[in-house]
């Protein structure tokens, strides 16, 4: 997908932090900013399979700590307050006003974050599984709400926290947080991936997963900030995303979400239409939380033929 590729670099944004970016697809294109998830996980070219390149032109970027970024895994200056920040230096530095944006996952959570903070720079969004960033979010994952359906990959996950810890998510959390800083912090950072991977796709493969956590070498620096901002509530306040969406609603929002999504379930994403109103279309597709599902990936494509 290089030959699509009109430019990239690395931008200084502060805190000794340069995230890399690349702008791809046709230089008169509709503009998308696309936004990668985790967060921590970084973006790569499977993110430009939703769009045309000879219709869409859009501005990637790993975000601050991860992917091609520098520093690694740097926690220092790295809040949802310095990434939207970012994303608003890019577009200028790019010489753009404004863009669609778009994300998944955590990227669908600091989509929103930059739209609420800069409504007159979002031409629309385009989101999918949906995280709101909510306590009972984070508590759906680390109190093991999907355990009814995954009871050995839960056990595995809490086994080595202590019990008098496992009753509270950010205490869950905080543990396996300061188990990623030792020297067998890799270790943890797998089991920490292996419970949050197990729960994505609604082709549960075990095995398909083991060797992702085991090989991917982004694993550990994912855990460590992902872990970061839980354990801060994504640095906003409790329910900060459905509060502030007066800001919004006039933006038109596009939002697939995959009804067997066991890592972010749909009654966020229907959570989220509920209280945006009219100007959001949800779209439920048998998937789930992986936009490289064919269903997810088919409905996001769609979506993105039709912005304009």
């Amino acid at each position: 997908m290089s030959d699509h590729l009109i430019d990239s670099g690395h931008l200084p944004v502060g805190n000794g932090h340069e995230i890399y970016w690349e702008e791809w697809g046709a230089p008169d294109g509709v503009p998308v900013v696309c936004l990668h998830g985790g967060p921590g996980a970084g973006f790569n070219d499977t993110h430009k399979l939703l769009f045309d390149p000879e219709r869409h032109r859009v501005l990637f970027h790993d975000q601050r700590g991860c992917g091609r970024s520098t520093p690694t895994a740097g926690l220092e200056g790295n809040t949802s307050a310095h990434l939207v920040a970012d994303i608003e230096a890019l577009m200028t530095h790019r010489g753009w006003d404004t863009a669609h944006v778009a994300g998944g996952s955590w990227g669908s959570s600091l989509s929103l974050l930059f739209a609420i903070a800069h409504p007159d720079r979002v031409r629309g969004l385009l989101l999918w599984s949906v995280y709101l960033l909510r306590r009972q979010d984070d508590e759906w994952l680390t109190l093991g709400g999907p355990r009814t359906h995954f009871p050995a990959e839960w056990e595995t996950f809490i086994a080595p926290v202590p019990a008098e810890l496992r009753a509270g998510a950010r205490q869950v959390t905080d543990w396996y947080a300061g188990k990623f800083q030792t020297p067998d912090g890799l270790r943890y950072a797998r089991m920490w991936a292996t419970w949050e991977l197990s729960l994505c796709s609604a082709n549960y493969d075990a095995a398909a997963v083991t060797r992702f956590v085991e090989t991917d070498d982004n694993t550990l620096t994912c855990a460590i900030i992902e872990s970061h901002f839980v354990r801060n509530g994504g640095f906003v306040p409790e329910n900060f995303l459905l509060d502030s969406l007066g800001a919004i609603r006039h933006l038109p929002c596009h939002v697939v979400q995959g009804r067997f999504d066991m890592c972010t379930p749909p009654v966020e994403a229907y959570d989220l239409a509920r209280a945006y109103g009219e100007n959001l279309s949800l779209v439920l597709v048998n998937a789930g939380h992986l936009r490289t599902e064919p269903a997810l990936a088919a409905a996001l494509r769609e979506a993105a033929a039709g912005l304009s």
